[in-house]
């Protein structure tokens, strides 16, 4: 078991895969490289790509920078290229079992229902953001997977995964009970 101080903490921002590689050298110090380097290639890595991309760098202020810059179709297509350069950097660090997620219903964030004006509804911009990313996002990563050989990378649509539960709970297990 690794000790928690070397446990490695989400951070978005350019240097993500610098503090994986820090990781891996402090790992590398405790237990050796070949040990290191099983330890990398058998852990689960998350990475998610979508929410604050929308949330803080297209949509948070009127007229931001990326929204002038790119229409919400270019502005996906931006980011899964950008996501792709990402994986592949990570993939040549050692990951084999990574789980490649895109965003939830961003539209229906506790934050955006709360917003004045939309009687606590969704956001359908925020929504259409989320089902334009996430099935290109799936598409990607099997091409991804389909170019180095092998099932690295496994997408998940998260978006649709929780509108399967908000429209059929029972089909995803959840059983409902009056009392």
């Amino acid at each position: 078991m690794i000790p928690e101080k070397f446990a490695v903490k989400y951070r978005k921002n350019a240097s993500e895969l610098g503090y994986f590689q820090q990781y891996q050298k402090r790992v590398q110090a405790l237990i050796g490289a070949d040990q290191t380097e099983r330890l990398v290639s058998e852990a689960l890595v998350l990475i998610t790509v979508g929410g604050n991309d929308f949330g803080n760098n297209y949509y948070l202020v009127p007229f931001s920078a990326r929204s002038r810059q790119y229409s919400l179709l270019d502005y996906v297509k931006y980011l899964i290229s950008e996501y792709r350069k990402l994986l592949m950097k990570l993939y040549q660090l050692g990951p084999r079992r990574v789980l490649g997620t895109g965003t939830g219903p961003l539209g229906g964030m506790p934050a955006e229902l709360a917003m004045p004006g939309t009687d606590g509804g969704c956001s359908a911009e925020l929504q259409r953001a989320a089902s334009l990313c996430n099935p290109q996002l799936v598409e990607m990563l099997n091409e991804f997977n389909g170019k180095i050989g092998r099932d690295v990378i496994i997408g998940v649509n998260t978006q649709q995964m929780n509108l399967d539960f908000v429209n059929d709970p029972e089909a995803c297990g959840v059983c409902f009970q009056v009392a």
